[in-house]
């Protein structure tokens, strides 16, 4: 399945939901019962650079030659949204990493109702999974 696919998937999922507090709620939910970062994988070799609130980004290539993403954040909406986000990616060529754009913010009405910060961890994310899956670089180089 594409991070597409999985997308499209998540905002049908999500979009029955009448508000966007539930929406982020049911991510917030979702989240909880994804396993976090080591204390070894907060190493400042993981941290997404520029983010108010700390983010740790671990990025590896699978033996399919997939991309695979796992991450953490100090505060809980934030790793939340960037848990789905990598969620999302994971487990996908970088080919198709590398032009992918997000829309599950937008399309459930989340992106109106986040703080600056948030939306700026978010896009950083954003950014070092594409740089590493273009073969740029490594979240904290």
């Amino acid at each position: 399945m594409t991070a597409a696919e999985r997308e499209a998937a998540l905002i049908a999922d999500l979009e029955i939901l009448p508000s966007w507090q539930e929406r982020l709620e049911e991510l917030l939910r979702r989240d909880r019962a994804r396993p976090g970062l080591s204390a070894a994988e907060r190493a400042e070799a993981h941290r997404v650079p520029g983010c108010l609130s700390r983010v740790w980004l671990v990025c590896e290539h699978g033996t399919t030659g997939y991309c695979r993403f796992r991450t953490d954040a100090e505060a809980p909406a934030v790793r939340a949204l960037v848990g789905t986000l990598a969620a999302l990616c994971d487990d996908a060529p970088p080919t198709e990493i590398a032009v992918y754009e997000p829309r599950f913010l937008a399309a459930l009405g989340l992106d109106k109702h986040l703080t600056g910060t948030r939306r700026d961890a978010f896009a950083k994310a954003h950014e070092a999974i594409r740089r590493f899956a273009r073969g740029d670089t490594t979240p904290g180089t």
